[in-house]
């Protein structure tokens, strides 16, 4: 048992990166994606690459997975009809919810209050109150618990949240709730407040628990359909699936919390762009994952990427730990059009796998950035090596007919268009998680992955004005190679709100104490022992009087925090500094407001091999040449089609130049020269503004 597997569903192919522990083999394989049943996919790919690499199925000492099933439940409201019980005089909560407009100013004028996760005929309210240092004012009715718990029965809801006032300070009601509403209704979903999330603001913790909730009948299917065909083919060994903070948990886990892998897939990618650019020695990175549907974009500094304590999906703010990720709808599948003034865009609708870019004959109608990338010649006339020809007459004449003739331009012109809107949609998304960081993206890498990363990584870089790229080895692959880079993590967190100047340490460092032991029992329940376990403690901070926090880390050295708060409090000052350009050091008092723990269960990340310096060159390495169009002045020109280096070549190729291998083909605009580092990665570097 040597090979560990990461699969990566997407929205057009499911990506499959095998790789052997002992000998550091890696295999790459791609798949369709299977939108009605992602699980068929997920064991196509697992049986392909196991079928190119020669192993069985008890070679499969790990499967690791990153998953859409819970994004795509929520962004298309899909999730299950469930329950709320609350607090009496609290039925209205999700209604009420906050007074706060996301979005630009302006954005009242048009923005619409999200509709209730759960309709307020099915909120039952209970008797029992805690108050906000969670002592009991009022017992909990656990009479009215089983009466609302057997009429969900009778109404056929089949899962169930309970969210009481003040739990995150004390449980015992909702624990107690939980035990009766399971002994009224055993095969009913229930998940509590306290154990989805132990924070305050009662609204945050009890929508995610309410999604969290609707998602487990949902997630409990699709893992246990996977582990049915996996154990069917013969694999025993044990799955993984990833959350959106960047760690894996095991699927019997994340049963439990499904909430918790809501940006499961995009996940991944940035934490195998930490892992590889850290390995090349390039630490700040803005990194660009281009798929099928959509492109995501990150933020890594010092090789750890950015860590939100709550984010948002669609219209929902979700409170769970999640890498600061931001979407557009700008994927190699991503639909042009034109509006009622005839203005051309692209996306966000996608035309996904099936039927897909009009190029891929499968019945597809409208033009994509796929399509325009075929006209304009930067890609081949075929995807993964020739297993899924292209048809450039069909692009050619769907451009023609749905926008070149309606605004009066060349096809070309318009399929230029379209990539130029594309790439101006891609890159403010990436100012978003830059510029409005106070991040300068002239100081970063821009790190390329995903079917088409390497299509679009030269113009949105120019857009931009950075000056580097780095494409990994298996760009198309590279948010399933992450899955491999990635350890067990767990956190918990208990609301505790202290100001600097009345601290009580040692019920800090209680509560420290029970995070961990909280959190070391849920990896020892995963398969780890102490050994195996590295813990980090944090804080959240603010200055007294504002409503939001910065995590800052709590060194723990000896086993008790107290002769680290001063210098952690210090710690703040300067990340406020950073985060928002001003710090009230000495002027304000710092107010703690939650205490947390996260844990990481280590999986062993694979070694990254440098490759022995060889006497390969470029022109060893070309295939053809095929027109590309460039711009409007240079037209079409003849552009040299190199396969993909897999041994370094410190020898600069200028561009115009495409370089293409099994999974992506990566465009190397005039104005760029490439290299490839002992990793096998490709560097580009711009040697000149714009693009010729």
């Amino acid at each position: 048992m040597s090979w560990r597997i990461g699969i990566d569903t997407g929205g057009t192919f499911t990506d499959v990166v095998a790789l052997n522990d002992v000998t550091g083999e890696e295999k790459v394989f791609k798949t369709s994606s299977i939108p009605d049943d992602p699980s068929r996919a997920f064991l196509a790919g697992i049986e392909g690459v196991l079928a190119e690499i020669g192993a069985s199925a008890s070679d499969v000492a790990m499967l690791l997975h990153g998953t859409t099933v819970a994004t795509n439940a929520v962004l298309e409201a899909k999730y299950s009809r469930l329950g709320l019980i609350v607090t009496n005089g609290y039925r209205h909560m999700l209604e009420v919810a906050r007074q706060n407009v996301p979005g630009e100013f302006g954005a009242i004028t048009w923005w619409i209050k999200p509709p209730r996760v759960v309709p307020l005929e099915l909120v039952r309210e209970v008797e029992g109150r805690l108050n906000y240092r969670g002592e009991e004012l009022r017992p909990l009715d656990e009479l009215q618990i089983r009466w609302a718990a057997r009429e969900y029965r009778d109404l056929g809801v089949q899962a169930i949240a309970v969210s009481f006032l003040h739990s995150y300070q004390n449980p015992v009601h909702e624990e107690r709730a939980r035990e009766i509403i399971q002994e009224e209704y055993p095969e009913c979903f229930v998940s509590i407040s306290a154990d989805v999330i132990r924070e305050y603001r009662e609204y945050e913790r009890t929508l995610t628990t309410c999604l969290n909730t609707g998602l487990m009948p949902l997630l409990s299917t699709y893992l246990d359909r996977l582990g049915d065909r996996a154990q069917g083919a013969g694999i025993e060994a044990p799955l993984y699936v990833m959350k959106s903070s960047g760690g894996v948990a095991t699927a019997n886990e994340l049963i439990k919390r499904p909430i918790a892998a809501s940006l499961s897939g995009p996940a991944a990618g940035v934490i195998a762009a930490a892992a590889i650019s850290g390995a090349a020695g390039i630490h700040d990175v803005l990194t660009l994952d281009m798929g099928g549907t959509s492109t995501d974009m990150a933020l890594i500094e010092g090789g750890i990427p950015r860590l939100l304590s709550e984010g948002r999906i669609d219209i929902y703010d979700i409170k769970s730990p999640m890498i600061d990720m931001t979407t557009v709808g700008a994927g190699g599948g991503s639909i042009a059009w034109l509006s009622g003034s005839k203005a051309l865009r692209v996306g966000p609708q996608s035309a996904g796998s099936f039927p897909g870019p009009v190029c891929y004959g499968r019945g597809g109608q409208e033009p994509t950035i796929t399509d325009a990338n075929l006209v304009l010649g930067r890609i081949p006339p075929y995807l993964l090596g020739g297993s899924i020809p292209l048809d450039r007459q069909a692009a050619y004449d769907a451009i023609q007919a749905k926008i070149a003739e309606p605004l009066g331009l060349s096809v070309e012109k318009a399929a230029a268009g379209i990539l130029e809107i594309a790439t101006q949609n891609i890159a403010a998304g990436i100012r978003v998680v830059s510029v409005r960081r106070g991040r300068d993206p002239r100081n970063y890498a821009l790190f390329a992955f995903g079917g088409a990363g390497g299509l679009m990584a030269s113009p949105v870089a120019n857009a931009l004005d950075m000056s580097r790229i780095l494409i990994p080895t298996a760009p198309g692959a590279t948010a399933a190679a992450g899955l491999l880079y990635s350890d067990v993590r767990v956190d918990h967190v208990i609301t505790d709100v202290q100001r600097e100047d009345a601290l009580d340490v040692d019920r800090l460092n209680d509560e420290f104490l029970q995070l961990r032991d909280r959190v070391s029992a849920d990896l020892a329940r995963q398969g780890f022992d102490s050994s195996g376990i590295r813990l980090q403690a944090f804080l959240d901070m603010r200055y007294v009087g504002q409503a939001f926090e910065i995590r800052v880390p709590l060194p723990v050295p000896d086993g008790s925090i107290a002769g680290s708060l001063a210098g952690t409090i210090k710690s703040f000052h300067a990340a406020h500094e950073d985060q928002y350009g001003y710090s009230y050091e000495n002027k304000t008092l710092v107010e703690i407001v939650n205490i947390g723990v996260t844990g990481f269960g280590l999986l062993a990340p694979p070694r990254q091999y440098a490759k022995q310096s060889s006497e390969l060159r470029w022109s060893d390495l070309l295939k053809s040449t095929q027109p590309m169009y460039v711009n409007e002045a240079s037209d079409f020109v003849d552009c040299p089609v190199y396969a993909r280096p897999t041994e370094p070549i410190p020898e600069p190729l200028a561009g115009p130049a495409i370089i293409e291998q099994y999974d992506t083909t990566t465009v190397v605009e005039p104005g760029w020269y490439v290299t490839v580092n002992e990793f096998g990665h490709l560097l580009l570097t711009r040697y000149a503004k714009g693009g010729s």
